[in-house]
């Protein structure tokens, strides 16, 4: 098994996060606690996994006959639209592994709550591996019913993703109503894990069912270091728009542009040099016709070339710009803004848009102040105008969008 260091979100504002770390070379686990900077020395060389609150994750099986998976996605988000509480856009949804023909295992959560968990992470740069309901970190068996109490909170797991979160108050009732619609095929033991001595299930169970005590003073977490969680019948909801290859996408997509030319003036210049400082004709006409080839591969439209240095330098030009110029362009805003954004604490960018010598900027910041401030810090009179097009506050950090456009000299 890879290791592991699975954390907890902390429920309350400002509290510190709490994780374990699962190792051959970590005997005894513990739990430990601490802010996002001492979690992120803490995870170094670890799979980082993360549990979410499972009271805000519905877990479904739905019925979809087909195996295509772009195609059960979309049959999924409208199945059972008429169950879901909200518009079926505003949830994401993610898929478990598939043990039963035609009836797939679902996780729905609120997009807004996947926004909000993954900026707790990706401000401080810490990279999750995993992100899933903490319900399905309670031990599973075919023949066991499981319930982890945890301060006010008891969690529930049957077989595979029959799995759920009540108020600890509600644990009989719950308990009551869960065996009931299981009298058909009910577990041969419940094992519940909590203190010592500690017996809160106060309803007369049938004769058949053994209750089973477990040890778990420190919660979910202090029984995940004693059994570690079975990743085959979890469900990661870091699929679709929130998979890291999406997010790695959105991060290098604008820049692969500017960067293709970057890659291409350095090769051509080096090229040129070279010529120039070499005696040798034959070597001068080779090295021409590398820089030609160069400069198709970045313009295949080029048909002639003429003097590849001088027309790479002049399609840069007309991108980049430069300050004896009137022109605006992408890098050019982005090469005068860059600075101002990478100085601002607190800020993460979410996208950038570049149009009609217009940057579409989406960042979060910690306060409406801190957006204020990045306003006037941007604005330059006679060389850039700068609006807030809009500014929400969700989860204690507001959600803006700036427009920055370019004026001509």
């Amino acid at each position: 098994m890879r290791d592991q260091i699975i954390i907890r979100i902390p429920t309350e504002e400002n509290a510190p996060f709490s994780w374990v770390k699962l190792s051959a070379t970590i005997p005894t686990p513990h739990i430990e606690r601490g802010d996002i900077d001492v979690l992120l020395t803490a995870s170094v060389g670890f799979q980082v996994i993360v549990l979410v609150p499972g009271s805000d994750v519905v877990l479904q099986y739905v019925n979809v006959p087909t195996q295509n998976k772009q195609r059960m996605l979309k049959a999924i988000r409208y199945a059972n639209e008429e169950d879901l509480a909200t518009d079926a856009d505003s949830l994401h949804f993610s898929l478990g592994k598939i043990t039963e023909p035609d009836r797939v295992p679902v996780a729905i959560v609120d997009i807004q709550l996947m926004d909000y968990w993954q900026s707790l992470f990706q401000s401080s740069g810490l990279a999750v591996d995993v992100m899933m309901p903490d319900t399905l970190a309670v031990p599973t068996s075919d023949h066991s019913l499981n319930i982890v109490l945890e301060n006010d909170a008891a969690y529930f797991r049957g077989k595979a993703y029959d799995a759920f979160y009540a108020d600890r108050e509600n644990l009989n009732f719950m308990l009551s109503l869960w065996l009931k619609e299981n009298e058909d095929n009910p577990p041969e033991t419940i094992i519940l894990w909590c203190d010592e001595n500690e017996s809160p299930i106060n309803i007369e169970l049938p004769e058949n069912i053994q209750l089973q005590h477990k040890p778990a003073a420190n919660g979910l977490l202090g029984v995940v270091a004693q059994q570690p969680i079975d990743m085959d019948k979890s469900i990661n909801l870091l699929q679709g728009d929130y998979s890291r290859r999406e997010q790695l996408g959105k991060i290098w997509r604008p820049w692969r542009l500017a960067a293709s030319l970057a890659a291409a003036l350095f090769v051509l210049q080096l090229a040129v040099s070279y010529v120039q400082s070499s005696s040798l004709e034959s070597q001068k006409i080779a090295l021409k016709a590398e820089a030609k080839k160069i400069y198709k591969t970045a313009f295949p439209d080029a048909r002639r070339i003429v003097n590849p240095r001088r027309q790479m330098e002049q399609k840069l030009k007309e991108l980049k710009g430069d300050d004896s110029s009137s022109s605006v362009t992408f890098l050019s805003l982005l090469s005068d803004t860059g600075k101002i954004f990478q100085a601002t604490s607190g800020l993460n960018l979410k996208s950038i848009r570049y149009k009609n010598k217009t940057l579409d900027v989406e960042l979060e910041v910690p306060n409406y102040q801190v957006l204020d401030q990045l306003k006037q810090k941007l604005a330059k009179p006679g060389k850039r105008s700068v609006e807030i097009q809009s500014a929400v506050t969700r989860k204690n950090v507001v959600q803006g969008r700036l427009q920055i456009r370019g004026l001509s000299s």
